[in-house]
């Protein structure tokens, strides 16, 4: 598929109008359900899929008059509409049953299209009969839940069928001229990125017409979330999913639709994962990266403030708060160093840590700029993919586009009497390669329970190392092992302001006095007097993250054996 083709607008181009589906319950159950209506798949919630609206004991005139009553006033929406027979499984009764239940739905409103969701093992011949004479009549889509072609995969999650079923079906309803649409979810237990990606290759082999694609949810009350289920799902956040799905549609014919790209609950009943992006900032960056083939590995982002950030696909996290990628940089790092004044006294040498997108050291140049004062700048950055990434980001002519554009194209960036120097690698590796002292120190690595390297109680002695008598280290980060490796090197430690989140960052300094909040008399407790501040450990500078995570690990057993509590109380 090199185009995204939704349902959607298929239909809006066919009827001349957007047409809005009707939710309909049938009250069928599921033959995967004990007694119709018992434990089933294990990610099927207990109202299987029904809409928020219905009842299970509503007549179905009654529910599609609320279901137009509820579109007209959500949607302006007016007919015809699309009959969707979503719940459970919609055609779990015997032909005529089930005719005399669809005449029924049907006849309560000027209906066009007809979605029916049903399982590969649900459409017996006389069923099978009865949907070709309703194609006769509307235009029909049978969603036919697929899951997985992994048979492995179908048994784990209770599916009660084989991929097999799905082959027969999808082969019975072509030969019918029945529009077919397959159902697959992301994420699913035991499931890895390559499976997924054979599903797709082995679904676009059989004569579907359509796919409803969707991320899994873990939700509240059903088999998945049960302590007891053999295989814990690993939950896809956006970026992770967005990265699943595109591949996966590129791996499909170019004439299938898109009947749907995310799924949605109650944010009460979801307990994983728990998105932050809407469904339309999601849809609006997955058509973007899809059109683009990709985009590389890192994904731009606005944040609230409109400055940009990215997110990493490796580390699972934004390069900055989402509040405000500019503004973190100066709540964070050049307000707290007091970095204006310290320009007004005289020349400043400055060490960035984490150049990522460079909003930091951009911070730090117009602060120059503005005091007109001297400023040297040495940045690090392990990923120079990042600045290839960033550059796309910001307005040309603007300082981070200036600073980006020549540190890729020279390594270093100078303009009255503004210096950076680029240097590329391991900051463990960089940093002792330095003379120091540095007037400030910004400490801007992605989180210690991710990148430890950045955080460990060595490499911040490193730094303390080469931090100015009157020098200061400002950082975003609050957490109680870094603060405890800065006050281990013989720092003093405070809080800036906060911003983006309930606790402010972190600033540390030789000098108390240049502390704009002292660290509180209980945080220093928590650090010092429990497990919680111990520090990682990485003596050589050269330890990977699982070795940072395991050599902790090991001294928070130790010391609890010992009896240093877990957490310190007042």
């Amino acid at each position: 598929m090199k185009e995204l083709n939704f349902f959607s607008d298929y239909l809006a181009k066919r009827y001349g109008r957007k047409l809005y589906r009707i939710p309909l319950d049938l009250a069928l159950g599921c033959p995967n359900r004990e007694g119709g209506f018992g434990a089933g798949c294990a990610f099927c919630a207990e109202d299987g899929s029904r809409a928020r609206h219905l009842s299970r004991h509503l007549d179905l005139t009654g529910q599609v008059a609320a279901g137009v009553e509820f579109a007209r006033n959500r949607y302006g929406a007016e007919p015809p509409y699309i009959a969707y027979f979503q719940a459970f499984t919609s055609t779990f009764a015997p032909a005529e049953k089930l005719r005399r239940l669809y005449r029924e739905a049907l006849a309560a409103a000027d209906f066009k299209v007809v979605i029916i969701g049903t399982r590969p093992d649900a459409l017996p011949e006389p069923v099978l009969d009865l949907l070709s004479e309703l194609a006769r009549e509307y235009e029909l889509w049978i969603e036919l839940g697929v899951q997985s072609s992994h048979d492995r995969t179908l048994e784990l999650i209770r599916r009660g069928h084989d991929f097999a079923a799905t082959v027969k079906a999808a082969n019975q309803l072509a030969e019918r001229g029945i529009n077919a649409a397959c159902h697959v979810i992301a994420g699913l237990p035991g499931e890895s990125a390559e499976d997924f990606f054979r599903t797709a290759e082995r679904i676009a082999a059989l004569p579907f017409r359509a796919v409803k694609l969707h991320q899994l949810l873990t939700l509240k009350k059903t088999p998945l979330a049960s302590p007891e289920f053999p295989v814990k799902p690993q939950p896809l956040n956006e970026y992770e999913y967005m990265e699943q799905a595109a591949e996966f549609l590129h791996r499909l014919p170019d004439d299938w639709l898109v009947m749907r790209l995310i799924a949605e609950a109650d944010p009460e009943t979801i307990l994983a994962p728990r998105w932050w992006m809407s469904k339309g900032q999601f849809l609006e960056l997955f058509r973007e990266k899809f059109n683009s083939g990709g985009g590389g590995m890192f994904t731009g982002v606005a944040t609230a403030d409109g400055s940009p950030t990215l997110y990493h696909p490796g580390f699972r996290q934004h390069f900055h708060s989402l509040a405000g990628a500019a503004t973190e940089s100066l709540r964070k790092f050049t307000e707290p160093a007091a970095l204006a004044e310290r320009l007004k006294r005289g020349p400043v040498r400055l060490l960035d840590v984490g150049f990522g997108l460079g909003a930091n050291a951009a911070a730090a140049v117009r602060c120059a700029q503005e005091s007109r004062g001297e400023l040297e700048i040495l940045t690090l950055e392990l990923d120079p993919r990042v600045l290839e990434a960033s550059a796309k980001l910001y307005a040309a002519g603007s300082v981070e586009a200036r600073l980006i554009g020549a540190l890729r194209r020279d390594g270093y960036y100078a303009e009255n009497g503004i210096r950076v120097t680029l240097l590329t690698g391991d900051a463990r590796q960089s940093v002792r390669q330095l003379d120091g002292p540095f007037d400030v120190i910004f400490q801007d690595g992605f989180s210690p329970d991710c990148n430890p390297e950045l955080w460990s109680y060595d490499f911040v002695r490193e730094l303390a190392r080469r931090l100015a008598p009157g020098g200061v280290l400002t950082s975003y980060c609050s957490a109680f092992p870094f603060r405890g490796a800065l006050l281990r090197s013989g720092l003093q430690v405070g809080e800036s302001v906060p911003f983006g989140r309930k606790r402010g960052g972190t600033v540390a300094a030789f000098d108390p006095a240049l502390l704009p909040v002292p660290l509180p008399e209980k945080e220093r407790g928590i650090i010092c007097r429990s497990t919680a501040g111990v520090c990682y450990r990485d003596p050589s500078l050269t330890g990977t993250r699982e070795t940072l995570f395991a050599r902790r690990e090991r001294l928070v057993r130790r010391l609890r054996n010992r009896g240093v509590p877990k957490w310190f109380k007042a």
